[in-house]
């Protein structure tokens, strides 16, 4: 019995590996289209867009925004950050209203596993459920705001 329980889990892992492996691969591809929006101010190598002696976004690598708590970068890609000051010439734009939970989900993943980052899958399920935890907070948020509900 011992010998057919072992079995089966040698079998069984695998495949739910393979089914990982290819949903990731599949959030990849369709994130990385869709990440198109987000390279004309982060740079299709997510190292920032020079403007002049500035640039017009932060690099995404290492990004603590980016690769740390999945909600708060939903947040963030939702409802944009506010200008809060000169460091860069844009101010992060509002994307939410124009990508679906599975994009959404794409995106994130695409960023959290590219420009030298590794971070989980967001699935499009994880992108619903963002939406609705922040649903009530409108406009763009502050950095503040951010390491605020970072905290919580």
């Amino acid at each position: 019995m011992k010998y057919v329980a072992s079995l089966i889990l040698a079998l069984v892992v695998p495949s739910i590996a393979l089914a990982d492996d290819a949903e990731k691969a599949k959030l990849m591809e369709l994130g990385k289209a869709g990440y198109m929006a987000c390279a004309a101010c982060h740079g299709m190598d997510g190292q920032g867009v020079a403007a002049g002696a500035k640039k017009m976004a932060p690099s995404l690598t290492g990004s603590k925004i980016a690769t740390g708590n999945p909600a708060i970068f939903a947040l963030v890609i939702q409802n944009g950050i506010a200008k809060e000051n000169q460091d860069w010439l844009g101010m992060m734009a509002p994307l939410g209203a124009s990508m679906d939970d599975e994009k959404l989900a794409a995106v994130m993943t695409y960023v959290r596993n590219s420009f030298g980052n590794t971070g989980s899958v967001v699935t499009a399920a994880d992108a619903k459920k963002y939406r609705e935890q922040f649903k009530a907070i409108a406009g763009p948020v502050t950095r503040a705001k951010l390491a605020e509900l970072d905290k919580k």
